[in-house]
């Protein structure tokens, strides 16, 4: 007798005939869902590529670099076998090593610079341009060396060997400094004997050496020494502009320096000597005045008793020539016969530099065109008047100011001749 099919019996026998179905056409729809903030791209979830904290996108191919000197010089070394390998590199990178601790400087040279050929961009050729360095700087190849400490700095700004770095750029710098001052070495000619000095401009080589220790390193321990020392060199070439900005820049930037008096002292100098007379623009000349009122005010405590007597002196000879300034002024307006500009001056000399020779000078010649009258600058009034009468309407306007506001006065005039105006 057939028994009756019930419900369940008949899902039990369906659920297995749908699985195989299933099986063989690939499973296709028991895949993973794509939600709708899943990622479209199956290539977009394999691990990020980004392996820095500069995230810079992705870099668009130009179809002419292939032509690039240093692309061919890639493809070169890989069709000749010289291609980048780790195990080549760090293998030279242990011998030349070896060599440099046994003294053997110039073998270990060749074996440095295979390290840097053969793994670039890598924490070997890091360490092996700094032990070509070294051993540049060991054989008295300073140029070279100075090009190796600078051409690691450039390509690992955060190299762990800047402090020594720095170290050994301001030694070169010093070096060649003390050579160029005492035997005057040419600028053009070219060495072609020392291998110690570059083969132009050793002067010009230490100066940058020097740039480069505060440049690749601007709060390292020798930054302002190296501004210090640049600007002194400076100074004693008497490139008075050149030192001048050198003291500025230690004042600005290195405020806790120990040299920031010695730069305010010698700042003032060259800010006096870059000056050029009164005939030429003053305002080095009151830059040197604010500087020497605030070396007073800032170092009273540090400055010795010859150094204070030397501010103040420079401070009196500041106030002359300001004086001489505006006396020459004054003098040029009363040539020309404007008597109102002239008076303008002569007060301010006057007013302003009392204690100075050409005070009472300035005053006695204010005295004698207080009355006078500028002559007119026009020759010919009666063509102006046919020709140009816009000219004759400003010329009363300007006289109509001139008798509103009166004469130039002095403030407080002394009452006998010689007295300071105060």
């Amino acid at each position: 007798m057939r028994r009756p099919v019930t419900a369940s019996r008949t899902a039990r026998c369906i659920v297995p005939a749908v699985c195989c179905a299933l099986v063989a056409s690939g499973c296709a729809s028991l895949k993973t869902p794509k939600w709708p903030w899943s990622k479209a791209d199956p290539a977009a979830s394999a691990d990020s590529q980004v392996i820095s904290s500069e995230y810079t996108g992705a870099e668009q191919v130009d179809p002419w670099d292939y032509f690039k000197g240093e692309n061919i010089k890639k493809r070169w070394k890989r069709m000749v076998g010289r291609g980048p390998n780790e195990q080549v590199a760090r293998k030279a990178l242990a011998e030349g090593d070896q060599l440099f601790r046994e003294g053997r400087y110039k073998d270990a040279m060749p074996k440095y610079k295979v390290a840097v050929d053969r793994w670039p961009d890598s924490g070997v050729e890091e360490d092996a341009l700094w032990q070509l360095g070294e051993c540049q700087f060991f054989t008295d190849q300073y140029p070279k060396a100075e090009d190796t400490y600078d051409e690691l700095v450039k390509k690992y700004s955060n190299t762990r060997h800047i402090d020594r770095i720095a170290q050994r750029q301001f030694v070169i710098a010093q070096y060649w400094i003390a050579l160029d001052r005492a035997h005057r070495l040419p600028v053009i000619v070219p060495n072609l004997v020392d291998r110690s000095r570059p083969l132009f401009d050793t002067r010009g080589r230490a100066l940058k050496a020097y740039d480069h220790v505060r440049i690749n390193d601007p709060r390292g321990s020798l930054a302002d020494d190296s501004i210090m020392a640049q600007a002194n060199a400076h100074f004693l070439d008497r490139q008075w502009m050149d030192a001048d900005y050198f003291y500025g820049l230690l004042r600005s930037e290195y405020p806790d320096s120990e040299f920031l008096l010695q730069a305010h002292l010698l700042g003032i100098q060259a800010k006096m000597r870059a000056y050029q007379g009164p005939g030429y623009e003053g305002g080095m000349l009151d830059d040197a005045g604010l500087l020497a009122d605030q070396t007073l005010v800032q170092f009273p405590d540090q400055l010795t008793d010859e150094d204070e007597e030397r501010v103040e002196r420079t401070r009196a000879e500041i106030a002359a020539q300001q004086a001489q300034r505006h006396f020459n002024r004054a003098e040029f307006y009363a040539k020309g016969k404007h008597y109102s500009s002239a008076r303008i001056y002569y007060a301010l000399v006057a007013r302003d530099y009392p204690q100075t020779p050409l005070g009472e000078l300035a005053l006695a010649k204010f005295d004698s065109i207080r009355d006078t009258k500028d002559v007119s600058d026009d020759p010919f009034p009666m063509l102006t008047r046919v020709f140009n009468p816009d000219a004759l309407k400003e010329a009363e306007l300007d006289a109509m100011a001139e008798q509103a506001d009166g004469d130039p006065v002095i403030a407080s005039q002394p009452s006998e001749p010689g007295k300071p105006l105060y």
